[in-house]
């Protein structure tokens, strides 16, 4: 090569070093709701609920979870008449988070989330000391219905956060609307409260989670 000549080189491709590789199977969180707790501190002794939810991370973005439970509820109206029940629920369903970073990818860390779940309970119900008026004969009588069986399923929409507190530790709020699929006809028996719904008296109503999680991991 004469001397003062330069050497050509060839530019490299460009390889940024901070692409992120997002794994289909990110690992798993398990939820513990705490309003149950929360709602007892308060005074609340007509209904009761206790869940809790495993959801699993899938490319960072959607989270398939299961939520089982159980809940009850016992009631008495000013008239003395009293509703009781108990038994277990549960609920399927998908969350998609809604933050993403500067590159397209998912934080694994903080999320907004929205969903969607479908739940179902099959328990038994008692009602005591129920007045019954006949408008003809103008007599009233008190009857009782028990150990009587039914069977609810509804769908949810929610949204909500979770916020990474400290490694693999999560706290966060979910707001949930939930929608029988077969609402109460005016007139007939049905439940007041639904294990895992909520107080029934019109087939829809809200619900709110504050949840304690705990993620395991799964990264090669």
């Amino acid at each position: 090569m004469p001397v003062g000549a330069q050497q050509k080189t060839t530019p490299a491709k460009n390889t940024p070093a901070d692409t992120v590789k997002v794994d289909l199977f990110n690992g798993f969180r398990v939820d513990i709701d705490a309003v149950p707790v929360i709602s007892g501190l308060l005074g609340n002794k007509e209904t009761f609920s206790y869940e809790a939810a495993l959801q699993a991370y899938i490319k960072n973005k959607y989270y398939p979870v299961i939520e089982l439970g159980y809940a009850g509820a016992n009631k008495t109206t000013d008239a003395e008449a009293n509703f009781k029940t108990n038994g277990m629920f549960g609920r399927i369903g998908v969350d998609i988070n809604l933050i993403k970073s500067k590159k397209g990818v998912t934080q694994t860390d903080n999320m907004a989330l929205l969903g969607i779940r479908f739940g179902y309970s099959g328990f038994k119900y008692t009602l005591a000391n129920v007045i019954i008026t006949d408008d003809y004969w103008d007599e009233s009588t008190v009857h009782n219905y028990n150990n009587i069986r039914s069977r609810k399923a509804w769908f949810e929409l929610s949204g909500g956060m979770r916020v990474e507190i400290s490694p693999n530790i999560f706290m966060g709020w979910t707001v949930k609307y939930r929608n029988l699929f077969k609402k109460p006809e005016t007139g007939t028996i049905s439940p007041w409260f639904v294990p895992g719904f909520g107080i029934n008296t019109t087939g829809t109503t809200w619900g709110v989670n504050y949840c304690i999680g705990y993620k395991f991991n799964f990264k090669k």
